[in-house]
């Protein structure tokens, strides 16, 4: 969304994506622009950054595909490859600019183009840049009926509701345009899978997230005042980087761990609008079941128990970090964490220690892919730390590393026979995780390289893998807001971590792409010092999920409860709750879209 040079506001399918997830965020980023209130500050992404250049070059890709194909634009023969230039600077905003980059495309397709490159759209309020317009072959007998077909250039994998939206706006515009549309629109993803759609069923969804937009845009300007949290009118997420400061200055529900937006719509009709009004609830809510009222009260209580209202406290989870000691990856001593070990018996349920345990994390790139493959994703580092046998043992780190497809397919095969050597020693081992991640990618390495199949199967029915996530979430609460085994590490660890260095998985993403790209340039020092970073996060991780393990079954004991079980609960199901874990909510971060994230209805 933008204003033009003569102030009228502009918006493009995006803008129906963003309103679509939160109402809030969009007006408040157009008060900003209207003079009426300072700008959004938003926290920089280097994860999705990088997304975005990897998907500008798959578009660049594509691009020189039909180049080659087809050529470039040869006006006398009315063939090839017409390429729009884009109005940058001063001129993106300028009408004239904009309705001059819209005629060239009008005038492209009317001339025959076989392809049209970033052809332009502008109606005065709708803005957009449709990657590719292609001509339709089977209608060539026919020069007069020929038809166009919007095809849009996307890195993900599969289909998602933004691109769905933005082919459905193309289609629509060229259609008012008066170009004869094909009856399909396309898709080009990152595996180079073609996926196509009917635009009759996709244009009265566009048209009618528009409409709600236009709607919205139009109420709130007539308003002449800044966006007030809490405007029934407009749907709020309760989950960005706008929505997220007014959450923690009202105390919302939306504090509440694990809470959801259903849940705090019913809570809203009950009058609990707070946290605080919540911990102090009693009685039934219509639409929330008495066991799952209960446990968000309790939660709320554990909460406003560790940051209570009007507090100089910071929570843990939200507080600055200190200065990170000189050459190390942790600092200082953690804050303190309230906690309740409710279901003792769920940690109860979990293996009887053994002297051959071993605690697991993977590193993964979702985003990384061989030069010409259409396999996207790479597990470049298998972490294993195995359980001291004594006190004052240092707990030994085992990097199982890998840098391409053919070093995947060696480190799992290295990695499960290291644990089958250990199991014959240790018959009883148990292999730790913290969310379902590392199941599911060993599943999906093994599908992947067509080995260990049988080795990952027998692992799975034995239930040797063990996810603590599965039974932190079934036994334990705390006074924080998330679940993460970030957030969990406060109440067991003797130091966190440094903020400074790499403390997330889309940090060490994003820091394995930068080592791979120093490797390329030559810089073997930089390539190691990165790879170094990375491999102390990924040891913290794991002798983080050791200390969680020997903490839960000490808090449980206190409690007269002792392992005897040799499963835990799977709880794989469980894991999408509140985002535990740094593993796959980078993938979806990335890769997907809801469009039920949204708090409230219209006039609600």
């Amino acid at each position: 969304m933008f204003l033009l040079d003569d102030g009228a506001i502009v918006h493009s399918a995006s803008d129906l994506t963003a309103a679509a997830t939160c109402e809030y965020a969009v007006l408040r980023v157009l008060d900003a622009k209207l003079g009426r209130a300072e700008p959004v500050e938003t926290a920089a992404d280097a994860l999705l950054e990088r997304a975005a250049v990897l998907g500008g070059a798959h578009e660049l890709r594509v691009l020189q595909q039909f180049r080659d194909e087809l050529g470039p634009w040869d006006p006398s023969a009315g063939t090839g490859v017409v390429e729009i230039e884009r109005p940058a600077g001063r001129l993106a905003r300028d009408r004239f600019a904009l309705e001059a980059a819209h005629q060239e495309t009008l005038s492209a397709l009317a001339a025959g183009a076989d392809v049209v490159y970033q052809a332009g759209f502008f109606n005065g309020r709708f803005s957009g840049w449709a990657d590719f317009l292609v001509r339709d072959r089977g209608a060539e007998a026919e020069p007069d009926a020929a038809y166009y077909a919007v095809y849009d250039a996307k890195l993900a994998r599969h289909a998602k509701i933004p691109a769905l939206l933005q082919l459905a706006a193309y289609g629509d515009h060229l259609r008012a345009d008066g170009i004869r549309v094909a009856p399909d629109v396309h898709l080009i993803l990152g595996d180079r899978t073609v996926t196509s759609h009917r635009l009759d069923d996709l244009v009265p969804v566009y048209r009618d997230r528009e409409d709600r937009l236009l709607s919205i845009l139009a109420t709130h300007v007539a308003d002449d005042s800044p966006l007030a949290w809490g405007d029934v009118r407009f749907r709020a997420c309760g989950r960005c980087d706008v929505c997220s400061p007014e959450i923690e200055r009202t105390r919302d529900v939306l504090l509440v761990a694990g809470l959801r937006s259903t849940q705090r719509a019913r809570l809203h009709d009950d009058g609990i609008c707070t946290i605080d009004q919540l911990a102090a609830s009693a009685g039934s809510v219509a639409g929330i079941g008495k066991t799952t009222l209960a446990s968000l009260r309790a939660q709320a209580r554990l909460q406003v128990r560790q940051s209570p209202p009007d507090s100089d406290r910071p929570a843990p989870d939200d507080g600055p970090a200190a200065a990170p000691s000189a050459g190390s990856a942790l600092i200082a001593a953690p804050p303190r964490v309230e906690f309740e070990l409710f279901a003792p018996a769920v940690v109860g349920a979990l293996p009887l220690p053994d002297p051959g345990d071993i605690f697991f994390d993977f590193e993964g790139d979702p985003l990384w892919a061989e030069p010409g493959s259409t396999v996207w994703g790479l597990e470049y580092l298998f972490g294993v730390v195995e359980a001291p046998v004594t006190p004052d043992e240092v707990v030994a780190f085992r990097p199982f590393w890998a840098h391409d497809r053919a070093q995947e397919r060696q480190a799992l095969v290295d990695f499960l026979d290291y644990v089958g050597a250990r199991r014959a020693v240790h018959p009883d081992l148990h292999v730790y995780h913290y969310a379902p991640y590392e199941k599911s990618a060993l599943q999906r390495l093994a599908g992947r390289h067509g080995l260990g199949e049988a080795a990952v199967d027998d692992l799975l029915k034995r239930g040797v893998l063990v996810d603590l996530y599965a039974t932190v979430r079934a036994s334990l609460r705390t006074g924080q807001r998330s679940y993460s085994i970030k957030k969990l590490e406060p109440l067991y660890m003797d130091t966190t971590r440094d903020e400074g260095g790499v403390t997330t998985a889309g940090d060490s993403i994003v820091e394995y792409a930068d080592a791979c790209a120093l490797r390329d340039a030559g810089d073997l020092v930089g390539w190691e010092t990165r790879l170094e970073q990375i491999a102390v996060y990924n040891e913290y991780d794991c002798v983080s999920t050791l200390r969680l393990r020997d903490w839960l079954l000490a808090r449980a004991a206190e409690q007269g409860v002792t392992p005897h079980a040799a499963v835990a609960p799977d709880g794989s199901d469980d894991a999408a709750d509140d985002g535990p874990a740094d593993g796959d909510p980078v993938v979806d971060e990335l890769l997907a879209f809801a469009d039920d994230r949204a708090i409230g209805t219209p006039g609600a």
